[in-house]
């Protein structure tokens, strides 16, 4: 028995569900596009709008740095020349006083007593001040003391000459294993100061002359008497 072929009503019933099926496909993709469109678009203004933000942001502060200079950070090189006017440490014994440099911490005893007082910075940095009684020291005396431990000790240091206010001083500085010591020696009197700063070695040339900046804000004081000492006529 021969097949039986389809009607044409049947090959025109199915070539139009095949359009059909065509053309829904083809939406379906062009509404699938239409939306990775409306996604792309609101990613590129959700970008837009944090680049502007940004870039606000950066205005901001380069009109901030433009107006007040580079912001400093605290207890670094910066900060340190921008707090010399701040309030003064002042020696309980009236040896000294000073502008201690702003956002270091005072030590509230410092290790053996060696020194009358230290501060700690940041990056490991300290600052130690060391105030004695002298019968008469000379300066020449006070540089010879000097280079005679030095040469105890084998140690190779640069001595040059700065003043601490009107005060002649000897400077020195000495590479240690990490860090880099600055000294300054002076006399007021029957008083000998110590003052040393360690610093980074990779920070050292930067904080020098802000330490020797501070350095001018140093008072040297008097020797005081004790309480129950008898008032001379």
């Amino acid at each position: 028995m021969a097949p039986r072929l389809p009607a044409d009503k049947d090959l025109q019933a199915a070539a139009a569900r095949a359009r059909q099926r065509e053309q829904a496909a083809r939406q379906r993709q062009e509404n699938q596009r239409a939306r990775l469109r409306w996604v792309i678009l609101l990613l590129a203004l959700v970008l837009l709008v944090a680049l502007m933000a940004d870039i606000r942001g950066i205005t901001h502060r380069l009109g901030r740095i433009q107006r007040t200079g580079p912001l400093p950070r605290q207890g670094d090189a910066a900060d340190i020349a921008q707090g010399l006017a701040g309030a003064r440490y002042e020696d309980p014994a009236g040896l000294f006083s000073l502008v201690p440099p702003r956002n270091w911490t005072r030590v509230p005893s410092p290790v053996e007593g060696f020194f009358n007082v230290v501060f700690q910075g940041p990056h490991g940095m300290d600052m130690g001040i060391q105030v004695v009684v002298t019968n008469g020291l000379t300066f020449d005396q006070l540089v010879e003391n000097l280079r005679r431990v030095e040469h105890s000790l084998a140690a190779d240091t640069h001595m040059d000459i700065a003043y601490v206010g009107a005060h002649r001083a000897v400077k020195r500085s000495v590479q240690l294993f990490k860090n880099r010591v600055l000294m300054l020696d002076f006399l007021t009197g029957d008083l000998a100061h110590h003052v040393q700063f360690s610093v980074p070695t990779a920070l050292y040339e930067e904080y020098e002359p802000v330490f020797l900046k501070l350095m001018q804000t140093y008072e040297p004081g008097r020797i005081l008497p004790a309480p129950d000492a008898p008032v001379l006529p």
